[in-house]
C-alpha cells in the first residue's frame, strides 16, 4: 500500500481525491473570514449555502447552441450536398455522415438540457437543532429522456459526512482544463463505506471555506460565522435581465414539509 493511499480516510475516495478535510465534529481553529458568497440565510437553528455545478450558463448555452448550428449544417449537407450514391461507394463517409445527422442534435439538445433544466440554486440546509443535512438535489436523464431529470431533494446525518478536496482534469468542448473542489461522501454510520456522495464545490466556490463554515455553524452556532458585508442574494428572484439561461432555469421550491422541518428545531 503506498503513502498515498494510507493517507485516505474513505473506502473509495472521490476521484482525484488531494486530502481529507476535517471531521464534521471539528469547529475550525481560527476565526473564518469572508470569502465568497455570503451563505442564503442563517439562524441559530438553520445555515442554508448556496451551491451551483454550473460556472457559466450563457457561456454552456451558447456552446449548446452551436452544437446545435452544426447539427442543422449537417443534416443540409447530407441530405443536399452529398449523393446517395456518393455514401454508397464510400462506406466511411456513409457512417460519418448518419453519425453526424443523428449524433449531433442528441448532442446539442443534451448540452442544452444540462443548462436550462438544473435549478437556480442546488442550496444545502445544515440544521444544527436536529443533526441533519438537507440537500436540493438534481438529477440529470438521457439527452431526449423524459425520465431521470428532477429534483430529489435528501436528507443526510451531519455525523454520517466526510469531505475531500479533490483536483482533476476535466473535459470542455474546447480542450481539457484543470478543475478542483469539495465532494461530500456519506458513510455508513461508524464505518468508513461510502454509500453516497455528492458535490459541495467545483472550481466556481471555495469548498473548504464553505466546509469550514457548515462544520463552524454545526459545532459553534450562527455567532461563529463570518460577518458579510452584504447581504445574501436572492437566486429565486435576483437575476439580471441579461441572465436569459438563468431566467428560464425553474426556481427553487423545496417540499413543504422538507422547508418546514429543515428550518426548525424538534
Amino acid at each position: 500500500m503506498t503513502e498515498k493511499k494510507r493517507k485516505q480516510l474513505l473506502d473509495a475516495p472521490t476521484k482525484g481525491w488531494k486530502a481529507d478535510l476535517p471531521l464534521p465534529q471539528i469547529p475550525p481553529s481560527e476565526p473564518l473570514l469572508a470569502i465568497g458568497l455570503p451563505p442564503n440565510f442563517a439562524d441559530d437553528t438553520c445555515l442554508e449555502l448556496h451551491t451551483s455545478r454550473i460556472l457559466n450558463r450563457t457561456g454552456a448555452a451558447c456552446c449548446a447552441f452551436g452544437v446545435i448550428l452544426c447539427a442543422l449544417m449537417w443534416i443540409f449537407l447530407a441530405f443536399f450536398e452529398i449523393r446517395f450514391k456518393t455514401m454508397a461507394g464510400d462506406p466511411l463517409l456513409a457512417v460519418m455522415v448518419i453519425g453526424g445527422v443523428i449524433g449531433l442534435p442528441i448532442a446539442g439538445i443534451g448540452m442544452l438540457r444540462t443548462v436550462i433544466a438544473p435549478p437556480r440554486d442546488e442550496p444545502i440546509r445544515f440544521n444544527r437543532k436536529r443533526g441533519k443535512v438537507y440537500l436540493y438535489r438534481f438529477h440529470s436523464g438521457g439527452p431526449l429522456s423524459r425520465k431521470g431529470w428532477g429534483v430529489v431533494p435528501v436528507v443526510f446525518n451531519w455525523a454520517d459526512l466526510r469531505a475531500e478536496a479533490w483536483s482533476r482534469m476535466a473535459a470542455t468542448t474546447s480542450a481539457p482544463i484543470f478543475a478542483w473542489g469539495v465532494d461530500i461522501a456519506v458513510v455508513e454510520p461508524g464505518t468508513n463505506h461510502v454509500i453516497d456522495r455528492f458535490q459541495l464545490a467545483g472550481s466556481n466556490a471555495n469548498g473548504e471555506h464553505m466546509w469550514a463554515m457548515a462544520r463552524a455553524f454545526m459545532n459553534q452556532g450562527p455567532e461563529a460565522l463570518p460577518k458579510y458585508p452584504r447581504p445574501p442574494r436572492d437566486w429565486n428572484n435576483d437575476v439580471p435581465p441579461y441572465h436569459l439561461v438563468l431566467r428560464l432555469a425553474p426556481k427553487v421550491q423545496w417540499p413543504a414539509d422538507m422547508d418546514r422541518e429543515s428550518r426548525t428545531a424538534p
